[in-house]
């Protein structure tokens, strides 16, 4: 069974002593609903990690030493089920290692979370973050444009960590060159800082940007995605005016059903090209 971001969560707030899960759950913030922490609660429970009864929920020894492995600290397997305990532990780091390491800090707190493995950008401007990896790479060749630069990343061989610093201001294109290099596994760990919160939060791409890869942060409330019924309630209002139009002998009830399509239709498409 593989454990996901939530049930790794659960384990790191739970111990030997018993607990109320409704007090955990309310107490400690999560940022998935209640239903799914009680699922999770299950899982935990079928693989031997938590005892679960009705209102109380604690960890078992094996959980407890996955809660140590996850923590960083030494633990001694002297019984049985040692197997199963370093099996869950590999499974653990080899789904951390094949997500990558993303995280989101307030931009005057950033540098503070970088060692020296990391290379720092204060500002995320596209054609000299992609220079730099360039020069990482060990990439002689000259490209005049960014997509070139990309082209020429894109087949070399290197790993990097990297801290972009004022990110509410990444541009679109830096946007879908970073997606593209963590997906080929250029990019394995990826720290960026904020200062304007409304300004990141306002960006859409952006914000898809940071829920896609799941960036670790204590400060940011990112929006959880979600479906707006507004374009289902205006055809609505646009159908019961046009029914009562037709019913009350309007003579250019017709015309008025054809031209309100048509700025519906007008409204969507200028809303897209907006978002591109």
């Amino acid at each position: 069974m593989k454990l996901d971001d939530s049930c790794l969560q659960i384990i790191q707030h739970l111990d030997h002593d018993p607990v109320n899960p409704h007090n955990l759950y309310i107490s400690n913030g999560f940022k998935f609903s209640r239903a799914t922490f009680y699922r999770r609660l299950e899982h935990l429970k079928q693989a031997g990690l938590i005892e679960w009864r009705v209102g109380k929920a604690r960890l078992t020894e094996k959980g407890l030493k996955l809660r140590s492995i996850l923590n960083g600290s030494k633990v001694d397997f002297k019984e049985e089920g040692e197997g199963e305990v370093n099996f869950i532990s590999l499974q653990v780091k080899e789904e951390k290692k094949e997500r990558g390491d993303f995280r989101l800090f307030e931009a005057d707190k950033l540098k503070s979370h970088l060692d020296d493995s990391f290379i720092y950008v204060d500002y995320p401007q596209t054609s000299f973050i992609l220079k730099i990896l360039m020069e990482l790479a060990g990439i002689e060749e000259k490209a005049k444009t960014n997509v070139e630069k990309y082209r020429l990343l894109k087949n070399a061989d290197f790993k990097v960590k990297l801290a972009i610093n004022h990110f509410e201001n990444c541009p679109k294109q830096l946007l879908v060159f970073l997606e593209e290099l963590i997906k080929l596994g250029r990019i394995e760990a990826l720290y960026v800082g904020v200062k304007n919160e409304r300004k990141a939060l306002s960006n859409k791409k952006l914000v898809e940007f940071l829920q896609s890869h799941d960036f670790e942060n204590e400060r940011f409330k990112l929006p959880k995605e979600s479906i707006t019924l507004f374009p289902l309630f205006l055809i609505a209002v646009i159908g019961i005016i046009l029914i009562l139009a037709l019913r009350s002998g309007y003579q250019h009830a017709s015309i008025l059903s054809v031209m309100m399509i048509v700025y519906f239709m007008r409204s969507i498409l200028f809303r897209e090209l907006r978002e591109l």
